[in-house]
């Protein structure tokens, strides 16, 4: 009896270390699911505490006014006020001195270029305004062509109309014959891309051909034959005033006085108007008023013309007459621009 009894207990002991592991685990999972329901209980009450707040934002926010039925006047009424319009002229002795953003840079080869050979020009436009010297590779079409190019030299004899090829990303070339040594301006029209049109200028100094000597006296440019096509010119009742945008109209006759028929269009337009002031320091490009009718018939071209300055100009007018280009040489005086008083 006592033996049975003893084996009895014996087994209930071994029992024992399972139990304790069973319970051990029982409880690590009644753990984690109390944790588990204390943060979905938490996450419940941090969106109903931020319900609350959205709906006292909403609360506060004072209501849209909605207009009920016409809200404009019944009757309407006009203010006056006096105003003074002041064109870009209004300090008529100095130009803008406002920094251009764009800026030319040319590189002749041979670096030295001599009268009478032909010179390489290599001419690019960069940002003046970046640190960087960044330049610009990608341009607009203008007038039919990419750039061009106006050479005219320091005393305003010598002139031409050029277009350099592209070369490469941002790079133009143009081959040149330089009739006479001196300095000469090259200014050059550009639209890069998005920017519209730019006027941008650049110096060059060609020297006199070998055997001839740095003093020797600059040639007098070759006479030129007298052109079949006249010009006369149509100025504003006020006159050329500095700073202003004018019409000014090209009155075109051939050699019998009876007004030019056959013009024709030429790089974009019926006809191209340069001016350059004395000094060689100031260009302006013009081109005719397409808003008129009948521009070119009866050999009237209507040129929008502003000069920046006061003073005389010289310039060039170009148009096209039966496939040929000719060319006039022009003379214009812009006077200052007074205020009214």
């Amino acid at each position: 009896m006592s033996a049975a009894r003893s084996a009895s207990l014996d087994g209930g002991g071994a029992l024992r270390p399972y139990a304790a592991v069973v319970g051990a685990r029982f409880r690590m999972l009644l753990q984690y699911r109390a944790a588990a329901i204390a943060g979905l209980f938490t996450q419940i009450v941090f969106g109903l505490v931020l319900i609350m707040v959205y709906e006292g934002f909403y609360r506060s926010s004072p209501p849209e006014v909605q207009p009920i039925g016409d809200p404009r006047p019944s009757d309407s009424f006009t203010f006056e006020f006096p105003l003074t319009v002041w064109d870009s002229a209004a300090s008529p002795t100095r130009e803008s001195r406002k920094m251009k953003p764009y800026a030319l840079d040319v590189v002749a080869t041979p670096r030295h270029p001599i009268a009478g050979e032909p010179v390489e020009l290599e001419l690019r436009v960069r940002m003046a305004t970046s640190l960087e010297l960044r330049e610009v590779t990608d341009f607009d079409v203008l007038h039919e062509r990419l750039m061009h190019v106006f050479v005219v030299s320091q005393d305003l004899s010598d002139f031409a109309h050029e277009h350099p090829e592209p070369a490469g990303p941002g790079l133009f070339r143009l081959t040149h014959r330089f009739a006479r040594p001196g300095r000469y301006r090259l200014f050059a029209d550009v639209a890069p891309r998005d920017a519209g049109a730019q006027a941008l200028d650049a110096t060059l100094v060609v020297g006199p051909a070998a055997g001839t000597g740095a003093a020797a006296p600059v040639p007098a440019p070759a006479p030129t034959p007298a052109p079949k096509t006249r010009v006369a010119w149509t100025l504003p009742e006020s006159g050329m005033i500095a700073g202003r945008t004018l019409v000014v109209n090209a009155n075109l006759t051939d050699e019998k006085g009876r007004p030019v028929r056959d013009l024709e269009p030429w790089l974009g337009a019926i006809g191209h108007l340069l001016l350059v002031t004395r000094d060689g320091e100031t260009f302006a490009h013009s081109h005719p008023d397409d808003r008129e009718p009948g521009v070119g018939k009866d050999g009237r071209i209507p040129f929008l013309v502003r000069l920046p300055r006061a003073g005389p100009y010289k310039g060039w007018l170009q148009f096209q007459r039966r496939g040929k280009v000719e060319t006039l040489e022009v003379t214009l005086d812009a006077t200052p621009y007074s205020a009214p008083r």
